[in-house]
């Protein structure tokens, strides 16, 4: 930042992944950032609760059970790699909050951030500025005691797993049994013996089927389109081994979906019929679920290819007219894309079109200028390299190293978005804010110069003074695993030797650090 000029002031909402990456990324730009945390520790939805608060509140969506999608070496933050040493190939929830508080530590986040403090509003003043007026978390009433301070910037992450969407289901006040949103759900205990139904197939109605199954009397998933529910290996290797950058960046989409498919067939056999969908495999956000299908297929779970008609006293009618007698209904419907404390029409008016919004790459909202949104965003992949390139795309604008088009360029570039989301994914509330995964973060990050391109990475083979070793790095970022230290490799924020000691490390399936690696982490 030009030492001419005084610092920005950055307000960050939600302390969370989105909200600690943001944050670390102002302070490397010497910016002045608060971040706002209603809860009393940071991590987001990874700081589990257990159960509701005194005022009913419960923000995180983490069930007992969770184990990440993504595996170690695809999630890690781009320059804070994850020891194999002392973790597995995937990371249960605990022990992801324990290495997002291990990150706020290191690069020494804690001390920015406003704990149990309730962000009520945030209003844009005539000069660009942002208002934000918050009070204790608890408090009772938002008109209670509060302040406000300015800030030439506002970072909204709150992410999108915040306010549970119900639908407004016919005649649910009619049903004698026990109904709730996933959200609520915890551990599988209290339904032993009972009839459950889950509406939807997503990664929250697979999992909490395959927890309950064992105990529960009945098992009953109820889906429109059916979904693809894949392994977490294949051929011993985690799943996302087989969709690499050089798949992603040079194969086209639908040739790369085939070969995908093609090879999930050989590996599980063809999906049941049941839960066959007709969309493509990547037209929506897969699910990762070992046992699963194995599930489906010896009759421990039923499928049902409808919607819901109404509730009865004693269960649900679908649409193809069975009826389905239940103890418990948990509704797997997803969460609402809604930020209470920001303009109501930040994202959305009149005149957005269904199952739209008006946000360049999902970032920079068109209606309003000198905020941002960071962690709205589902991809095919872990979800923390693309909320971290987001978060350096936007400190990047704010500190004037992005410039991002304007005006009636801004919206054109957002049509254009939203015309070709609408040929790659399904037109739904749950993929509005859905994205590719290694091309997106390379749309953000190559204005930053960050973009690993094959050209620059063979130039290092010629340049670098060891050519095995570039050559090496090349292959593991094309041919390898998709690890966000790749995006450290070049351009503004790069931190060479460790990207490249953790792309080599991970590429040769190494169980533990290097030591160079840790000697450089201790000089960040």
């Amino acid at each position: 930042m030009d030492a001419q000029k005084p610092a920005k002031r950055v307000a960050i909402i939600g302390a969370g992944i989105s909200g600690l990456v943001s944050l670390k990324e102002c302070l490397a730009e010497g910016c002045k950032a608060d971040v706002f945390e209603t809860r009393s520790e940071i991590g987001g939805q990874w700081a589990y609760e257990a159960a509701p608060n005194a005022k009913g509140e419960l923000q995180s969506s983490m069930y007992d059970g969770v184990v990440m999608n993504s595996c170690r070496d695809t999630t890690a933050f781009s320059d804070f790699p994850i020891d194999p040493a002392t973790h597995g190939d995937y990371l249960g929830h605990r022990q992801m909050h324990q290495y997002i508080l291990a990150y706020a530590d290191h690069f020494g986040l804690k001390e920015h951030v406003k704990l149990r403090t309730r962000v009520l509003s945030c209003t844009q003043a005539d000069n660009g500025k942002w208002a934000v007026r918050y009070q204790d978390a608890e408090s009772t009433n938002s008109c209670d005691v509060w302040e406000e301070a300015t800030y030439d910037a506002l970072i909204a992450a709150t992410g999108v797993n915040t306010i549970p969407n119900l639908p407004a289901f016919t005649s649910r006040e009619s049903f004698k049994g026990e109904f709730l949103h996933s959200h609520f759900y915890r551990r599988p205990g209290v339904f032993e013996g009972k009839r459950v139904v889950l509406i939807g197939i997503g990664s929250a109605a697979v999992d909490l089927a395959c927890e309950l199954a064992a105990a529960s009397r009945e098992i009953h998933v109820v889906t429109r389109r059916g979904g693809w529910v894949l392994p977490r290996y294949v051929l011993g290797k985690p799943v996302e081994a087989w969709d690499n950058r050089a798949t992603q960046v040079w194969v086209p989409a639908r040739a790369a979906e085939y070969i995908q498919t093609c090879l999930l067939d050989l590996v599980l056999g063809k999906h049941p019929k049941e839960l066959q969908p007709d969309h493509r495999l990547l037209q929506q956000n897969p699910t990762i679920r070992t046992e699963f299908v194995e599930r489906v297929r010896t009759g421990a779970l039923k499928i049902h290819r409808a919607e819901v008609a109404c509730f009865t006293e004693t269960g649900l009618k679908l649409s193809d007219g069975t009826a389905v007698d239940a103890d418990v209904v948990i509704a797997c419907t997803g969460y609402l894309h809604a930020h209470p404390y920001l303009p109501a029409d930040v994202l959305r008016n009149a005149e957005t079109p269904y199952f739209g919004i008006y946000v360049y790459k999902l970032i920079v909202p068109a209606r309003y200028e000198n905020i941002y949104f960071v962690g709205m965003i589902e991809a095919p992949g872990p979800a923390l390299p693309p909320m971290e390139a987001q978060a350096r795309f936007a400190v990047g604008i704010i500190t004037g190293r992005v410039t991002p088009p304007a005006g009636e360029a801004l919206m054109r570039e957002i049509r254009n978005w939203q015309e070709l989301h609408a040929k790659q994914f399904i037109r739904s509330e749950r993929h509005v804010a859905t994205e590719t995964y290694v091309p997106y973060i390379d749309s953000l990050l190559e204005l930053l110069g960050a973009k690993p391109t094959f050209g620059r990475l063979l130039g290092r083979v010629f340049s670098s003074g060891s050519p095995l070793r570039a050559l090496s790095t090349l292959s593991a970022v094309y041919f390898g695993l998709t690890s966000s230290a790749q995006w450290r490799l070049f351009g503004h924020g790069r931190k060479e030797e460790l990207a490249r000691e953790t792309v080599l490390r991970i590429a040769g399936e190494k169980g533990e650090m290097t030591k160079r690696e840790r000697e450089l982490l201790t000089l960040q």
